[in-house]
């Protein structure tokens, strides 16, 4: 009986020898080298090892940051728009009001004298700024305290935003920054269109703003505007009021002023 069992395992060895011959067999016939590579060593297809440089980049000219793809994606606001900003700048130039009392400037530069009749919202910078024709006289009628705007609220107001300073506006014009919906951007002194701003400001806060209405057909260097300042000249007395007013435009440019333009977002929300 032991010698069939030792039979047994010896045909079983035999066997598992003969497959683990067959498959290496196997593995030398088709082992890799069937393949178009020549390993002969003139004609060898190395890999390089990966390399980038500035030569293998494709750069989006036109891709910018977020911020600034919000200034490149606003759009001219229409016509109807601009002819609304010019209109609501022209009627607080042109508002007429009485005051009936005698009603002093805080800093005693001028007196607007009871029952005299003015032309022009005061100027004045107090936080409480007129928004628009309107508001200035429900509030100055019976008012003895002084209540106008200044440069800033003035343009504000033409815009339909939000009470604005120089220095926002410029602000804006730097970052991109949204105003009520709305951007300011810088264009070229020859792209001005009326309802746009003529501004400067030194970074400080201290500074100027108009509202530009059109340029003179005889001599582009006189821009016909409207504006809010500390003086204006009236028939036998200077007082600050809002007015139209005529300004050289290579002056303002020697000046620092920059051409700005209310823009509506073209983005969808």
């Amino acid at each position: 009986m032991s010698i069939i069992i030792k039979a047994i395992k010896i045909a079983i060895n035999t066997v598992i020898g003969l497959v683990l011959l067959i498959t290496i067999a196997i593995f030398i016939i088709i082992k890799p080298g069937s393949n178009n590579i020549n390993n002969s060593s003139g004609n060898v297809n190395t890999i390089s090892s990966f390399h980038l440089n500035t030569n293998n980049i494709d750069y989006n000219k036109n891709a910018t940051s977020t911020k600034l793809n919000i200034k490149a994606s606003t759009i001219n606001i229409s016509n109807i728009e601009r002819r609304e900003i010019l209109n609501r700048a022209k009627s607080m130039v042109e508002v007429k009001w009485t005051p009936k009392y005698n009603i002093v400037d805080k800093y005693g530069l001028y007196v607007f004298i009871k029952g005299k009749t003015y032309s022009g919202i005061p100027y004045s910078m107090d936080l409480d700024q007129a928004s628009s024709a309107n508001d200035f006289l429900s509030k100055i009628t019976n008012s003895k305290m002084l209540y106008g705007n200044d440069c800033s609220g003035f343009v504000s107001a033409a815009w339909g935003i939000s009470r604005q300073t120089t220095l926002t506006l410029l602000n804006g014009v730097k970052n991109g920054s949204n105003f009520d919906g709305k951007f300011v951007n810088e264009i070229s002194w020859s792209d001005l269109q009326p309802g746009d701003a003529l501004l400067t400001d030194n970074g400080k806060g201290e500074g100027h703003i108009m509202l530009y209405i059109n340029s003179d057909n005889k001599n582009s260097d006189k821009l016909n505007v409207y504006e809010q300042n500390v003086q204006t000249l009236i028939p036998f007395e200077p007082l600050p009021l809002a007015r139209e007013d005529v300004r050289s435009k290579r002056r303002l440019i020697k000046q620092g002023y920059i051409p700005i333009r209310l823009m509506q977002s073209g983005i969808s929300q």
